[in-house]
């Protein structure tokens, strides 16, 4: 439910708490989407064709649904969830510099998998307590913190690739070993570790954390929440709006690179913008949905971004298809903080771990085999064609919406 009226602003140690938490969230993004901006080294490297790179990113989304299957329980079993955050951190801190010694491309699939799954981990753990805890402004704190996951998606393309060719834009340097990238770039999440212990050490099983649920108690209240129309309505948008989200982002520098025979360095740029026009989108969706209703700013959303990317293999002309990602960008990643809000609101908080769980295992279950689809779909009938397939989820996921009941 939208929370309609006026509100206390956020205390200073709120504030806090919330920054902190974001961060990790952009920390996790980053060092995750590290393995999707070098995609098109990956294909190059290992020889891959469409379909084989789309095997790749099935398997690695593989990940991801694990994680969601057994995060949100936990969470929600002992409520843990702070520990929950920094196991994710520590454990995907410590695997991304690994990326620098694989050799094999099997070795690569099963280090994509521990690196998608603690990236994942993060979700059934962060989004619940700030949910719970910010209850009256949950729609903006939903939105910085997918604000910050989105900069973290941001920079990769921006510093990543800057490292690997020597080439920063305002000067050339040397670039750097493979090996030496990826551990430079585990830093971050290294360096945010302390406090979040602290946090964790401090604030242990709270009601923001969430009290813990034995499992008569907590199946009996699954079983409750499966009625819940809206609650599977959402699921399913989620995993709609994300075959459109992750496909555009995962095949769009490869698209680029080889449609347009544009350099690794500007298709992360590339895929720099269309994170950045999430980022901008972020909190403005959020506190709209707070005003005028989730279901309201979703539909919305969710046709605006059908109609750019439908646009998006039409353009030719390179400030156009430069403006057209920025578009896709902010109206897709627009309905992030809008669809969990929505999901927060639909579920008590002794749930909302598993809830978050359903959300991202649903997008993981539609995720897994999409990557596979689009990678033949590019095969079959050219890889502009791929748009038209995320256009026709986005579709779908709009009019599930619609059938979906009003905001209170």
């Amino acid at each position: 439910m939208a929370q309609a009226e006026t509100t206390a602003p956020l205390t200073r140690r709120e504030q806090g708490v919330v920054a902190l938490i974001s961060t990790g969230h952009g920390i996790t993004h980053y060092l995750h989407s590290i393995v999707l901006v070098v995609s098109p080294l990956i294909k190059e490297k290992f020889n891959l064709s469409y379909t084989e790179l789309g095997l790749f990113f099935t398997i690695y989304t593989s990940g991801n649904f694990l994680a969601a299957v057994v995060g949100g329980p936990f969470a929600d079993l002992t409520g843990r969830r702070q520990l929950l955050q920094v196991v994710s951190m520590a454990v995907l801190s410590l695997a991304i510099p690994l990326l620098g010694f694989v050799e094999e491309y099997a070795t690569l699939l099963a280090l994509g998998v521990f690196i998608a799954f603690s990236n994942q981990l993060w979700h059934p753990a962060a989004i619940p307590y700030l949910a719970t805890r910010f209850n009256s402004h949950r729609g903006y704190v939903m939105s910085i913190h997918g604000m910050c996951s989105n900069m973290g998606d941001v920079l990769v393309p921006l510093i990543v690739p800057a490292m690997l060719t020597g080439n920063y834009m305002v000067a050339q340097l040397d670039p750097m070993p493979w090996r030496s990238v990826m551990m430079v770039n585990a830093i971050p999440g290294f360096l945010i570790l302390p406090p979040l212990v602290l946090m964790a050490m401090r604030e242990k099983v709270s009601k923001a954390g969430g009290e813990g649920l034995d499992l008569k108690s907590y199946f009996a209240g699954i079983a409750e929440q499966a009625k819940n129309r809206v609650v599977m309505g959402v699921g399913l948008i989620a995993g709609l709006r994300t075959t459109a989200q992750s496909g555009s982002r995962n095949f769009l520098p490869v698209y680029l690179v080889d449609q347009f025979d544009w350099t690794l360095t500007q298709a992360g740029f590339a895929l720099l913008l269309l994170n950045l026009g999430g980022s901008v989108a972020a909190v403005p969706a959020g506190m709209a949905s707070d005003k005028f209703g989730r279901r309201k700013v979703m539909l919305i959303a969710i046709a605006a971004a059908t109609l750019f990317i439908l646009m998006l293999p039409l353009l030719r002309d390179e400030f156009m298809i430069v403006m057209g990602i920025c578009l896709v960008g902010f109206s897709i990643y627009a309905t992030r903080p809008v669809l969990l809000s929505w999901m927060m609101d639909s579920v008590s908080s002794n749930f909302r771990g598993t809830a978050t769980s359903l959300m991202f295992a649903t997008q993981s279950v539609f995720s897994i085999p999409n990557m596979a689809i689009t990678g033949i779909i590019a095969d079959k009938f050219g890889i502009a064609t791929i748009f038209y397939w995320f256009a026709l989820m986005l579709l779908i996921a709009n009019a599930v919406i619609f059938f979906l009941p009003k905001d209170d």
